[in-house]
């Protein structure tokens, strides 16, 4: 599990985007079965591969 040390809206100022936009992002990954949310800061990756495999197609997309 990953426990954020930093709010979402941090995180997400951090990224370069918006707490919504975030917070849909997360929402998405969990809805396909890479991450649960567990309360505030708390992200249990469940799939990595799966989060691989997307961070890989954004490199390759650059």
């Amino acid at each position: 599990a990953i426990v954020l040390p930093m709010t979402k809206g941090a995180l997400a100022s951090q990224l370069g985007m918006t707490q919504e936009t975030l917070s849909r992002k997360l929402s998405s990954f969990q809805e396909q079965g890479l991450i649960e949310l567990q309360g505030a800061r708390k992200i249990v990756i469940i799939d990595r591969d799966g989060l691989d495999e997307i961070a890989a197609g954004l490199a390759g997309s650059k």
